[in-house]
Order: structure tokens, then sequence, then C-alpha cells
């Protein structure tokens, strides 16, 4: 009877020990971990106004209609983009684009804006001033 409960005694500790030395791997493992490299994104606005400036850098400046007054510089990559600018500046009539405000990036040659920057990926052209 005493080896029995010796035998189950050392069973328990033994149990009891590698409980205690596993744990810590599987608590690690549940901690979320730090992710590098990553920045959250500003939300999609959507704003409309005046195309005022049309860049060959794929620039272009946009007078707010709210606020009245406030100018940005929008941003875009796309040759149709480009076109519906354009033809906005030349008509005067109202855009709205879709983009995210990018802070302030640097001209294409160099220096600063003092204006607000959004990277855009849509452009409604309406047909009327």
């Amino acid at each position: 009877m005493s080896a029995l409960f010796r035998c189950l005694s050392l069973t328990l500790l033994i149990v009891g020990c590698n409980m205690i030395a596993v744990y810590p791997i599987y608590a690690s493992a549940a901690l979320p971990q730090p992710v590098s490299g990553s920045y959250l994104m500003p939300p999609t606005v959507q704003l409309s106004g005046h195309v005022k400036l049309v860049d060959s850098y794929y620039y272009a400046v946009v007078e707010l209609s709210n606020p009245t007054g406030k100018q940005v510089v929008v941003k875009y990559s796309d040759q149709s983009l480009h076109s519906l600018l354009q033809s906005a500046l030349l008509s005067h009539n109202v855009v709205t684009f879709v983009g995210q405000n990018v802070g302030v990036s640097s001209p294409p040659r160099g220096g600063t804006w003092n204006m607000s920057v959004y990277n855009i990926d849509e452009v409604t052209l309406y047909d009327s001033p």
C-alpha cells in the first residue's frame, strides 16, 4: 500500500511539474504579439468642389464647396482621372472625389504643400456648374 501511495505521489508530482513547465509556453502564445511595420490608414472621405489647377505630375488643386474657399491637393495615378479633372477645369463643373488624407506630402519638384493632400481613386464629374 505504501509503495502504491509513493507511486501515486510521484506521478502527481511529475504531472504537476510538467504543467508548471509547459503552461508559460501556452500562455505566451496566447498573448497578442506587437505588429511592426504596419499602420492604420486614414478613413476614406468624399469631398466636392471646383478644380482650380491640373498638373502634369498627376496632382490637382480643388477648391472645396464645403467649407467654402478651402483648397486641397488631390493626388492620383490613373490617366482617366487626369482627363476627368482636366474636363472639370475647362468646364468649371463640380467634381466629387473619394480618397484618403495623406497628410502633407512633398510636391513633385520638392518643397512642401500648404494644403491638405488627398490620395484619390475616384472622381465624379457633374454637368452643371
